[in-house]
């Protein structure tokens, strides 16, 4: 089938996971024909807003990949419409290839002279440094012998300045250590699987998900033009999981301005998250991260007023943004990662059964389940169980 037959300018989304899949949804509400590009089949490949589907076999950030959304491009008519990648590697492709791309596609991705200062945490650490944003302690050793000379402050953490990179090795954000015999190990893990420039080790922040937040946004050349802010309150693992599994929309103010001195140094556009973790030693909200990109919890947003993905397909189409003011209380939940974060927190005596249960209660958006589009929720746990199995044959640790 031509996608084009459907009629108007549409989206062709790279990925499929769920958080490729609030954006089909989002679009797909309005009308909008939507296009998905995987390598694997998630649960947005499933959905019934998708009008085609394109397989590539092989990883997304290759050359070989940029030939294929060239081609696809003009064989399939697909001149102009949407280009929105969801996972970081494909946001550095296209933002490294933004000129040949732009010939082709509208793209909401920034050149990578902009993206680059959320995608690579060295430079990220910077730039909150040189604002003056509250951040982690942080320490970028050269190599092991490095390691042992620097003043590390413990408990402490060893990330990853691309953080895609550590994710897909171990499923993993971040690995800990509560010594220097604990550092070293964990530090020898990482430098078998990352460049030993992009290891970092962070101090570790106390407090669990209760203590981290995000501001969810729409900007324009650097001006913060429709925010909220959110807690993401469950994750899974529970001690340093790969995503939140329980988001609330919870008002915080003091978040916007260190967020708009960020996003203006940046001179960012397009939907992006910025991550904080309060700090209760001094009363502290410390960047994390920056997501230049749609992000895990971003489908809450539209049940707050904030339907992000329609926000920026309206003003690719020369349509700015009217002001919104967000709806505070609605909360997000990834059922198939939320519960066993759910069971841990049980046995770690942070909750109860009871707690637990009343705290899916009230206004809640899923991230994958909905009747009205009820094929991803059996796409998700298809996917999800292939990729456990692939983990174990391989020997491998595996996390939703």
């Amino acid at each position: 089938m031509n996608a084009k037959k459907q009629g108007a300018s549409g989206a062709v989304i790279i990925g499929s996971d769920f958080r490729a899949l609030g954006v089909v949804r989002s679009l797909g509400r309005h009308g909008i024909p939507c296009v998905i590009v995987d390598n694997i089949h998630r649960a947005a490949w499933f959905s019934r807003y998708v009008v085609q589907r394109y397989k590539w076999h092989g990883a997304m950030d290759t050359s070989l990949f940029l030939r294929y959304l060239v081609t696809i491009a003009k064989e399939q008519q697909l001149e102009r419409w949407l280009l929105i990648p969801t996972t970081d590697d494909v946001v550095e492709l296209v933002a490294r290839n933004t000129q040949q791309l732009a010939q082709l596609y509208q793209l909401v991705t920034p050149a990578w002279e902009i993206v680059c200062w959320a995608n690579d945490k060295r430079l990220t650490y910077q730039m909150a440094q040189e604002l003056g944003v509250a951040c982690p302690e942080t320490w970028y050793p050269a190599s092991e012998e490095q390691l042992r000379t620097l003043p590390i402050t413990f408990p402490a953490i060893i990330k990853s300045a691309i953080s895609i990179h550590l994710h897909r090795a171990l499923q993993l954000k971040a690995l800990p250590a509560h010594n220097y015999e604990e550092l070293l190990s964990q530090y020898r893990i990482a430098a078998k699987l990352i460049k030993a420039d992009e290891i970092l080790v962070q101090e570790m922040i106390p407090g669990d998900g209760r203590t981290q937040y995000s501001v969810g946004a729409f900007c324009k050349e650097g001006r913060l033009l429709l925010a909220m802010t959110a807690r993401r309150t469950r994750q899974y693992p529970i001690d340093y999981g790969l995503n939140s599994c329980f988001v609330e929309a919870l008002e915080v103010p003091q978040l916007f301005e260190p967020t708009s001195k960020l996003l203006r140094y940046m001179r960012l556009s397009g939907m992006v998250e910025v991550e904080f973790k309060y700090d209760q030693r001094d009363g502290q909200y410390r960047l994390l991260d920056i997501n230049a990109r749609p992000w895990g919890w971003h489908s809450l947003c539209r049940n707050c007023g904030l339907d992000f993905p329609y926000i920026q397909y309206c003003d690719a189409q020369g349509q700015p943004p009217r002001h919104v003011v967000p709806r505070y209380g609605p909360h997000w939940v990834r059922l198939l990662t939320d519960i066993p974060a759910g069971l841990q927190e049980v046995r770690a005596g942070i909750t109860t059964p009871g707690a637990y249960l009343r705290s899916l209660l009230d206004s809640t958006t899923f991230s994958v389940f909905d009747w009205r589009d009820p094929l991803p929720t059996l796409g998700d746990i298809t996917a999800i169980g292939l990729s456990r199995s692939l983990k174990a044959l391989k020997g491998g640790r595996t996390h939703a």
